[in-house]
């Protein structure tokens, strides 16, 4: 196997995305203990720890980290069928840009208050995203988000994908954590006028899980018990997922 070219777009990826990375490393770190210790406290307590991502490829890192090997056991997916690409790509854009029917969506996943409730969206400005920071909110939730400031100061005032112009997530939210999506989703010109290189997933996932196990971590440093899935293509990793899932079967009808 050759070594890419210094230069090629493949070598450019992977420097914008690690730049991308290591920019959230250093400059979200604070943050990030932020959010791990309301999620922290919440695990202690055997609550659940709620995961909404409200648009089309914002759901997946939700998915990511639900029924993962490494990440808590006590968390609740939040599931927004009408978003995801499921039902349709067009669709899902429609239904994230709808104001109404997320409140619904947020008092139907079961969170009250008192609970973390996790957002993470690329742009943080649909109606999805906005509405369930204002619904978790008024539920009392403690309210953490992960959205990209620059990719929604990119976005021009009264654009169609913003619920409101001059708000966004990083408004809303109780600990926002900046995921550093560059404007547009996208890290890379291809040519004239073309620009590849999707960025978000990647990046809201690495954010997401490293609020995550950063909470892992400051339960067991304090001696506590840490209940976290393990791979079922490990030894006894299916004995111990059994009994990790009796704990949070009954409040987590996903499992």
């Amino acid at each position: 196997m050759t070594a890419s070219a210094p230069g090629s777009l493949l070598a450019r990826y992977s420097e914008r995305m690690c730049a991308a990375l290591g920019t959230i490393v250093r400059d979200e770190a604070a943050a990030i203990r932020t959010a791990a210790t309301l999620v922290a406290d919440q695990l202690r307590g055997d609550g659940l720890v709620y995961v909404y991502g409200p648009g089309a490829h914002s759901a997946l890192a939700v998915q990511d980290v639900f029924y993962r090997p490494g990440c808590p056991v006590n968390l609740a997916p939040v599931i927004d069928p009408g978003t995801t690409l499921l039902g349709g790509a067009f669709r899902s854009t429609a239904a994230e840009r709808a104001e109404g029917h997320v409140a619904d969506v947020v008092a139907g996943s079961g969170v009250s208050s008192g609970d973390p409730f996790i957002i993470v969206n690329a742009f943080g400005v649909n109606a999805a995203a906005v509405g369930a920071a204002e619904a978790a909110r008024d539920l009392g939730a403690r309210v953490i988000a992960l959205s990209s400031r620059a990719a929604a100061a990119a976005l021009p005032s009264g654009h169609p994908a913003r619920a409101r112009d001059g708000e966004d997530l990083s408004t809303l939210a109780e600990v926002h954590i900046d995921t550093h999506v560059p404007a547009a989703d996208v890290m890379l010109d291809a040519g004239p006028g073309v620009r590849v290189g999707g960025a978000s997933t990647a990046l809201n996932s690495f954010a997401l899980h490293a609020v995550l196990a950063s909470a892992v971590e400051q339960i067991v440093a304090a001696g506590g018990e840490a209940w976290v899935w393990r791979s079922s293509y490990t030894e006894g990793g299916d004995a111990h997922n059994a009994r990790a899932a009796e704990r949070v079967r009954e409040r987590v009808p996903q499992l």
